[in-house]
């Protein structure tokens, strides 16, 4: 029933994504609310080239470890299929927060 439930909120993510929030990108302006939801727009910036990007990094004589984040879960997965042991240097850090009710 669990999985079921998890695959059924999984497949209603996708649809709000791929349906409902396109078809309300035409009705709804950037900064407008509607029911107690707004639509915000986020710029991040993004690397488009680990590699060059890494070479700069040493280039300008900065140690590429010290900028670098490593995803705690790709780095959990990936380690978990080899002989080395992730628990070294992962730890938890458990956090409260508030989110608009559903």
């Amino acid at each position: 029933m669990r999985n079921a439930l998890i695959r059924l909120e999984k497949a209603a993510e996708e649809a709000r994504k791929e349906v409902i929030e396109p078809a309300l990108d035409d009705e709804i302006g950037i900064g407008d609310r509607v029911a107690g939801v707004q639509r915000v727009k986020r710029e991040q910036p993004i690397v488009t080239d680990n590699a060059t990007a890494l070479e700069m990094l040493e280039a300008a004589g900065v140690d590429p470890a010290e900028v670098v984040r490593v995803n705690p879960k790709q780095f959990i997965d990936t380690l978990n299929r080899t002989d080395v042991n992730p628990s070294a240097v992962i730890d938890r850090e458990e956090h409260t927060y508030y989110r608009q009710d559903e």
